[in-house]
């Protein structure tokens, strides 16, 4: 007969919670709402008859019961990662999963030098807009750009770089609406990916207290391009925009020293330390080194 289980999904919420040690991180390590973790966690424990976790504060803590059960699960389910990771490697695919403005601008004209570095791979670029961790080894290594970076076992991270972050615009829009303190911004159309938030933290780290608005475009390379255009300023880190500054179709509209989110490299533990995969990060490191004057340094980091 077949073994009783548990949901496995509402096992891997628990695992998360567990590693994670809240449920809004848990939720981001999955990709999913914190609400959704908190669901399966009480399936899991409706399921089980048992109480894994209790109240602490506005969180949530494992039990006695619950801290036993991560303990002896936590094994099993490395045990499946690895065995899932084992089977995807062993075809000639190497997935590279990437938030698209910085896949497009920086990793794909790029991409041939990859391919000569492992002919005997098939590289595959899948571009994905997603604020999620990746969980698991769906794909063989990411590049995600994140404020903060929550990593859940199996998976291991290495910062790759903490690009500034800077309105641009065209010249000649900036001859014509001339910026000479950050509120001036205000007057022209913001353009922005599906929320704010970048443009709110930019403005708080100048100190300014007014509020965005203008159009939103769905991503933030989106915005770059409507910029290009001359439709209005947008927000830039200096990685998707160094041509652009270089050859003058776009200017710094105000100079600033804002480093809000970074660039990570994720990759399963276990396979750390493989050639491909160690030849991917040295790649990506290399193609997020400073490469002109738009660059500012990362103090060590």
């Amino acid at each position: 007969m077949l073994p009783r289980l548990p949901p496995l999904v509402a096992l891997r919420a628990f695992h998360a919670l567990a590693v994670t040690g809240s449920v809004r991180a848990a939720g981001e390590a999955l990709g999913v709402s914190h609400t959704v973790v908190s669901r399966h966690v009480r399936n899991l424990e409706q399921a089980l008859g048992v109480k894994l976790v209790s109240p602490a504060g506005r969180g949530l803590l494992l039990t006695a019961e619950g801290a036993r059960f991560q303990a002896r699960i936590a094994p099993h389910l490395a045990g499946l990662a690895e065995a899932a990771s084992d089977l995807w490697r062993r075809g000639r695919r190497l997935t590279i999963r990437c938030v698209p403005g910085f896949a497009n601008v920086r990793v794909l004209p790029r991409l041939p030098d990859l391919q000569r570095l492992l002919p005997e791979r098939e590289v595959v670029l899948e571009p994905r807009l997603s604020r999620s961790r990746p969980v698991g080894v769906e794909v063989d290594v990411e590049v995600v750009y994140l404020e903060h970076l929550n990593v859940v076992p199996p998976l291991r991270a290495e910062r790759l770089a903490v690009p500034r972050v800077f309105p641009v615009m065209t010249p000649e829009l900036r001859d014509r609406q001339p910026i000479r303190q950050v509120d001036d911004l205000l007057r022209l159309p913001m353009l922005h990916d599906e929320s704010m938030d970048l443009w709110r933290a930019w403005l708080r780290a100048m100190r300014s207290q007014l509020q965005p608005h203008g159009s939103c475009l769905g991503t933030a390379q989106l915005a770059i391009d409507a910029a290009r255009l001359g439709q209005g300023v947008a927000l830039a880190n200096e990685l998707l925009v160094e041509d652009d500054l270089r050859a003058g179709r776009l200017v710094e509209a105000i100079p600033s020293e804002v480093r809000p989110k970074s660039y990570h490299f994720l990759a399963d533990a276990g396979h750390w330390a493989d050639a491909d995969v160690t030849v991917i990060r040295d790649w990506f490191h290399a193609m997020c080194q400073p490469d002109g004057a738009f660059f500012a340094p990362m103090d060590g980091k």
